[in-house]
Formats: structure tokens, C-alpha cells, sequence
């Protein structure tokens, strides 16, 4: 029997076996989402001071991403987990954001008395608890048109906790350190969130701020406070959703695309609803009210949109939203870069597309 006469062979024997046993106490699992769609958007500006149509390829019901997630059980309650994450594109494949595994990318403890603590980069703690208080759960349309994305998005050099439940109240809190010597509030971010849910109630708060380089917020919607408190209510097939978000910023604030009147207070009111019409369609309808001072106006967003669940695992999905900007405001009707109106001008948009999970 060749096997047995090769002594390479005999070497690869224990290992099999350690690697056996350590498959036995352990677990990988792969998971995620893609998500491609239509999008069509009015009145976008344009370089020469016009304005144009944006017809395109997007996915805006949300980022398309997959992951891997590892947990090996150290005994007493407790495991080591590990979380990989990629956010890509559906329209050419490639990776949104900074790096391979730009969502998570963490290692930690998890126990089940004391709860989990992770090391390394993850989601914000506005982005993973307000997406459940949004009746649009963060899509490209949503809590975060109005802000610029400010509550969106991965946290880089952070330490996140994570508690148990208890009686359906829970708390996480997270630390991004600066690593500059000398600065220790520089390019520092700290969170924290509070949650409860209790059969049809779910209510949640958070608070984030992210330092410049300097130590500073200078920027509202990138280097600044975050308050945000939210809730929703399930009554028999309806939906109810309600919040208030509140950015800050320091007196330094610079102007710049987002803000040009350097306004230092961004003020955003959210209400909607979701109604269950089938087991397989949900509708939606939500408004959004955003209030900058130092004349940095006003926006009012209304949203409607429709899910339709073909299966567990696959959607397809509808959303029609109408900005109404006032002042120097210049929101769109979605979250993007490239398909900002004029100030003070009315947007609208549609999207749809299909969503798998797996």
C-alpha cells in the first residue's frame, strides 16, 4: 500500500487528527448578500451650473457584501469568534471602501455571562442600532439621506463590548484609538448605545463622536457629535417608527461641499410606518426633517417603497423618494456623492432591484 510505505504519509496522520479535533470544537460559516438594481434620479448638478438625469446601475437598497464568521468553544461559557466582512459592488465586483474586509475585520471573546468584546475594525454603533429604528432600515434612501451618511459606515482601530440581554435590556460601547503620540484624543472616536426590546417595543439611543487630527470637531458630518434616540412599535401588521438624531460640531467647523455655510448644528426628525399586506409584501412610507442653523436651511425628504419576498432568502424591492430642499441646503433624494441638486432645489428618485442572501 503506497500510503502506508511513504513517510510523509505517517507525518500527515497526526495532523489529520489535530485538525479533526480542532473542526470538532469549532465552526466557520459563510455568509452574505448581493444586491444589484435600477436607479433613476432628476435634477442632478451638473459641472457647468445646469442641471441633468441620472439613469444607472445600483444596488441602492443596500451594500451587497459577504463574511466569514469563527468561533471556536474555549469551554466555561466562553469562545474565541473571529468576524471577516467585505462590502463590493454588484456592477463590476470590486470592494467599496478602504480595504479587502471593510466592514469587520475582528477577533475577540465572547462569554455568556459577561458578553463580547472584539479588537479591530467594525460597524459604527449608529449604523448597526439605528438601521432597526429607520422604517427604511439605512437604505441608499433612508435615516442616513439627511446626514450625509454621517451614521453610517465601519469604525477603523476600535475596540468594541457588546453585553448580554438582560430582560430585553442590553449595551454595547466602542473606542477608536488615534495613535498619535502625544495627541491621545486625536482622531479618537468613542460610542456608546443603550437598547431595549420587549415584545412589540424596541427603543434605542446612541451617542458617537469622532475627533480630527488636531483632537477636534471641525467637521459636521465627518469630525463631530452624534445624539440619536429612536423607537418602534409593532401593532398587528403595522409598523410604527419614530426618532431624533442630533449633530455638533465645534466652533472651528470648516466649510466645505457638504456644509458651505460651516454650520456647527444639524438637527434631523424621522417618522413612518411598514404595513405587512402579505406574508410576502411589505410597504413602507416614512418622512425625514433636517434643520441646519447659521442659515445652512432646511430639507424635507418623504419615501415610499415596497419589499416583496419571492423566498427566505430572496427579495425584490421598489423605493420612490422626494427631496425638498430650502436655503443652502443641497441634499439628494439618495446617499451619493454624484447625484447632488442645486441648493435649495426639489430631487426625486426611484430604484429597484432584486436582493439574495445567503
Amino acid at each position: 500500500m503506497p500510503f502506508l510505505t511513504n513517510p510523509r504519509a505517517w507525518l500527515a496522520v497526526p495532523l489529520l487528527a489535530w485538525a479533526g479535533t480542532a473542526c470538532a470544537q469549532s465552526s466557520v460559516v459563510l455568509y452574505g448578500r448581493v444586491i444589484g438594481g435600477i436607479d433613476y434620479v432628476t435634477h442632478v448638478a451638473t459641472p457647468d451650473g445646469g442641471t441633468g438625469n441620472l439613469l444607472r446601475y445600483n444596488g441602492a437598497w443596500g451594500a451587497s457584501w459577504w463574511g466569514l464568521r469563527v468561533q471556536e468553544d474555549l469551554g466555561g461559557g466562553t469562545k474565541a469568534v473571529a468576524n471577516l466582512e467585505s462590502m463590493f459592488s454588484s456592477d463590476n465586483g470590486t470592494p467599496i471602501g478602504d480595504g479587502l474586509f471593510n466592514r469587520y475585520a475582528v477577533v475577540g471573546l465572547s462569554n455568556n455571562t459577561y458578553g463580547t468584546v472584539w479588537l479591530g475594525r467594525a460597524m459604527a454603533l449608529t449604523d448597526g442600532e439605528l438601521w432597526e429604528v429607520d422604517p427604511f432600515a439605512m437604505q441608499f434612501t433612508s435615516l442616513g439621506t439627511l446626514a450625509y451618511g454621517r451614521n453610517w459606515g465601519p469604525r477603523s482601530d476600535a475596540i468594541t463590548y457588546n453585553s448580554p440581554v438582560w430582560g430585553g435590556l442590553s449595551f454595547r460601547a466602542q473606542a477608536g484609538l488615534g495613535g498619535i503620540p502625544g495627541k491621545t484624543s486625536a482622531g479618537r472616536q468613542l460610542s456608546a448605545s443603550v437598547s431595549y426590546a420587549s415584545g412589540p417595543v424596541v427603543l434605542k439611543g446612541v451617542y458617537e463622536e469622532i475627533r480630527d487630527q488636531n483632537g477636534n470637531f471641525t467637521d459636521l458630518y465627518a469630525t463631530s457629535r452624534e445624539y440619536a434616540v429612536g423607537g418602534a412599535y409593532q401593532a398587528g401588521p403595522v409598523r410604527l417608527f419614530a426618532g431624533y438624531e442630533q449633530l455638533r460640531s465645534g466652533a472651528d467647523t470648516v466649510a466645505n461641499a457638504n456644509n458651505p455655510t460651516a454650520s456647527d448644528k444639524h438637527q434631523l426628525y424621522w417618522a413612518g410606518a411598514s404595513y405587512a399586506a402579505t406574508p410576502a409584501l411589505t410597504v413602507l412610507a416614512a418622512a425625514y426633517r433636517a434643520q441646519l442653523n447659521r442659515d445652512g436651511g432646511s430639507a424635507t425628504l418623504f419615501a415610499l417603497g415596497a419589499n416583496y419576498a419571492l423566498s427566505k432568502r430572496t427579495l425584490l424591492y421598489l423605493t420612490v423618494g422626494n427631496v425638498a430642499n430650502r436655503g443652502n441646503a443641497a441634499f439628494s433624494v439618495e446617499v451619493t456623492a454624484d447625484s447632488k441638486p442645486l441648493a435649495g432645489a426639489k430631487q426625486q428618485g426611484v430604484y429597484t432591484g432584486i436582493a439574495h442572501s445567503f
